[in-house]
């Protein structure tokens, strides 16, 4: 048996604004002369990044390859808003206990990434804009949204997370806008530029780490040892290590269980001093709305993140982006001299029904770890890191609390899939309202 997956190969019509941003880097594109491997990492994202990592630091006589099919910093992980964010994702009573707990266990291994990222960013000196201070904002437009947000606050409490609470009047004065009636802020987050951090994670990996770009995988084998079949050429490896998020079901059918969603960004051009005025007095800050579909923001090196939109599988054409990214910014912010955008792009998250990620073995020498949704940095790169860990034996409190947590649950073949999906996400875009 064989799982291909070139026919799924990503692409996207558009540059990441992020990558946009930072200077020309060349890829690491040239075939290795080794085809064997003691363990081959599909993905080079924050999930796939961490895995390679923390394998070559518990087995530095071994040699691993990182396998992605675009350039570093030209998918999903650099494509997002650059929210590193502590918070339970979809917490639930189940077999390892009530919703609480569940709550709690969350929150652990996603604060267990932060440290660790942190710590990654100090000892390279990874610039990214690391910025631990900016405010970090979750906004309510309407009474719906605050209603929501008020819910969440009281759980968050309950499961002893810091937060700082505003009113519509403080959130005029810190964002400079009165679109929003109020917000939280959790203590526990970060900002930062997710290319510039992604690249400096590609690029600080141990001496027994390869990278190969710009390279599809199309097949890999069944069994160990492991024949992985790309567009340019066949490795082999005793471990693979999937990491590739949307795609990861054409390899294997126990990881398709997520639905490819397309969500859009963009960013202005550097404003002027007056400009940046009318959108706050300090220098940084990040807004996510209350209820899901709702429009992110951030101001941030001069300019304006606005990310909102979606579409089911396919990307939207950049003009049709502008244009809904345009009346978003003009609703929240009249009094701007101009709304233009310098850069426009789109990027597909894996999402799961039911919210819950898969992670583990899922067969021997096999092990993955995807359907981290947007707002999944800490948890991609934490989870990468404990994956490694959970192949060669290494046991931690942290490893016990990740394997006691539900996966995703089952999703029905397309077309069916597609329909569930599209008519789901039609209902959250419309209970959204004035959070869009």
């Amino acid at each position: 048996m064989r799982m291909q997956a070139c026919k799924v190969s990503p692409r996207h019509f558009t540059r990441s604004g992020w990558s946009s941003l930072l200077p020309p880097r060349a890829p690491h594109d040239q075939l290795p002369r080794e085809r064997r491997f003691y363990a081959i990492v599909i993905g080079a994202g924050y999930t796939g990044l961490a895995a390679a990592r923390r394998l070559a630091e518990l087995m530095p006589n071994r040699q691993i390859l990182i396998i992605e099919a675009l350039e570093i910093g030209e998918g999903l992980s650099a494509r997002n808003s650059g929210f590193l964010l502590v918070y339970p994702n979809a917490p639930k009573a189940g077999a390892s206990g009530p919703v609480d707990e569940d709550a709690i266990r969350k929150i652990r291994v996603a604060a267990a990434g932060l440290d660790w990222l942190r710590t990654l960013v100090a000892d390279y000196n990874i610039e990214c804009d690391w910025d631990e201070h900016a405010p970090r904002v979750t906004v309510a437009a309407t009474l719906a949204g605050e209603r929501a947000a008020r819910d969440s606050v009281r759980s968050f409490k309950n499961w002893n997370m810091d937060l700082q609470e505003y009113n519509a009047n403080e959130i005029g004065g810190l964002l400079g806008t009165g679109y929003y009636r109020y917000g939280y802020q959790p203590s526990a987050r970060a900002l930062v530029q997710p290319a510039a951090l992604v690249r400096g994670l590609s690029e600080t990996l141990p001496h027994n780490v390869a990278i190969l770009e710009n390279t599809p995988v199309c097949e890999i084998s069944s069994n160990a040892p492991f024949s992985v079949q790309t567009t340019r050429a066949t490795f082999m490896a005793d471990y693979l290590f999937v990491a590739s998020n949307t795609h990861a079901g054409a390899f294997h059918p126990s990881l398709d269980r997520m639905v490819p969603v397309f969500t859009y960004g963009a960013l202005t051009p550097q404003l002027d001093a007056d400009e940046l005025g009318r959108l706050g007095s300090i220098p940084s800050w990040g807004v996510v709305p209350a209820l899901a579909m709702g429009t992110t923001m951030r101001k941030v090196n001069g300019r304006l993140l606005v990310r909102s939109g979606w579409s089911y599988a396919k990307e939207f054409n950049v003009v049709n982006v502008r244009s809904v990214l345009t009346m978003l910014f003009r609703r929240r912010f009249p009094a701007m001299r101009s709304y233009e955008f310098e850069h426009a792009w789109g990027g597909a998250i894996a999402s799961t029904y039911n919210g819950e990620f898969y992670f583990g073995k899922v067969r021997p020498g096999l092990y993955a770890s995807v359907g981290c949704a947007g707002a999944g940095v800490l948890r991609a790169t934490i989870h990468g890191k404990l994956l490694a860990e959970m192949a060669v034996g290494f046991q931690s409190p942290l490893l016990t609390d990740r394997l006691s947590l539900a996966g995703p649950s089952w999703l029905p073949p397309e077309p069916l899939r597609g329909m569930a999906a599209t008519a789901k996400l039609a209902w959250l875009d419309w209970r959204a309202g004035g959070e869009r």
